[in-house]
């Protein structure tokens, strides 16, 4: 995966390898499952639409779980849990040499990041259903996702056990959790100057012990 790059109006914190990226992309999929207009044999008993107001099913991120209508009506949520920079090579260091007039250093890791994806609704068994119409689709069509979006590896997705929702008790949950692996690079400045600017501001206090305690209590 080469570095990325920003398109238009997108937020500068999320580009194509980060977790909310990923989040988005299972969203979309499995929204696309749902669509009224997919042709599935036989018939889903669920349909997702985009009016959150009447859709039958929610299919969102984690993040909007808590939405008022979100206990009378079915819904899959999708979140990322840990995510770790695999050390692929000694230093993370990419096989491009390092720019010596601009001291630039280009670096390489393999990311990993647990997905989940909780399948909700009013009574075990529809949960139950429910996870299990998502858990096949996302097992047997992980290889074309993956290819289709440029990630490295999708694990095994584990389905677990039917229990109370922990964001509502009123709800029964089914958990699907797997891992994501993709490609990062990344360059870096040299970040001498940045501590070198740190070190004369240091040099006009009391003492480094002083200087970092005033800005960890912000005196």
């Amino acid at each position: 995966m080469s570095d990325p790059i920003p398109v238009a109006g997108q937020h500068p914190y999320v580009n194509i390898s980060s977790p909310l990226t990923l989040i988005g992309i299972f969203v979309e999929v499995i929204r696309e499952l749902f669509k009224e207009t997919n042709p599935v044999t036989p018939e889903l008993l669920w349909h997702w639409t985009p009016d959150l107001k009447s859709t039958p099913l929610f299919v969102e991120s984690a993040a909007n779980i808590h939405m008022e209508a979100r206990n009378t009506r079915p819904g899959v949520w999708v979140d990322q849990e840990q995510t770790v920079f695999a050390r692929a090579v000694v230093g993370d260091q990419d096989q491009l040499p390092e720019n010596l007039p601009t001291a630039l250093r280009c670096y390489y890791s393999m990311v990993e990041t647990d997905m989940s994806v909780d399948c909700t609704a009013g009574d075990r068994g529809e949960s139950l259903m429910l996870a299990s119409i998502v858990h096949n689709f996302l097992q047997m069509s992980g290889r074309v996702i993956m290819e289709w979006f440029g990630l490295r590896d999708i694990s095994p997705i584990i389905m677990g056990r039917t229990a109370a929702f922990d964001k509502d008790v009123k709800l029964m949950t089914t958990a699907l959790q797997f891992r994501v692996g993709y490609e990062a690079r990344w360059r870096t400045r040299p970040i001498l100057p940045i501590l070198r600017n740190i070190d004369m501001r240091i040099a006009d206090s009391t003492s480094p012990e002083v200087y970092f305690r005033e800005i960890s209590l912000r005196r």
